[in-house]
């Protein structure tokens, strides 16, 4: 009787078990976010060339993560379509421009 309600047990337990998936929220961080004509902030100069200069960084940041991202896919099969080779020339453009605006404001 003992063995038979020890097997029940594990048995009820086994199929209680319940896998929940939960969505993962990714957040990214702008200091300049809500900032508006409320805050104090707002006629200086110093704070607009800042805000300029964080947002230059931030799209050198992205077309750099771009263009290493497409370089690596298209030159995992060892040969570059002419498709891709004009991707990867307008990505190289882009990063390039933006390394010259941050080069220009900071």
């Amino acid at each position: 009787m003992l063995l038979f309600g020890a097997m029940v047990a594990s048995v009820s337990a086994q199929s209680r078990t319940v896998v929940v998936s939960r969505p993962v929220i990714v957040r990214t961080y702008d200091p300049f976010w809500g900032w508006g004509w409320h805050n104090s902030y707002w006629n200086d100069p110093y704070y607009w060339e800042q805000r300029q200069r964080y947002y230059d960084r931030q799209s050198v940041r992205d077309a750099e993560k771009k263009l290493s991202k497409d370089r690596a896919k298209y030159n995992a099969d060892g040969y570059l379509t002419p498709k891709e080779q004009e991707k990867l020339a307008k990505d190289q453009q882009n990063y390039y421009k933006a390394v010259e605006r941050l080069r220009r404001n900071g």
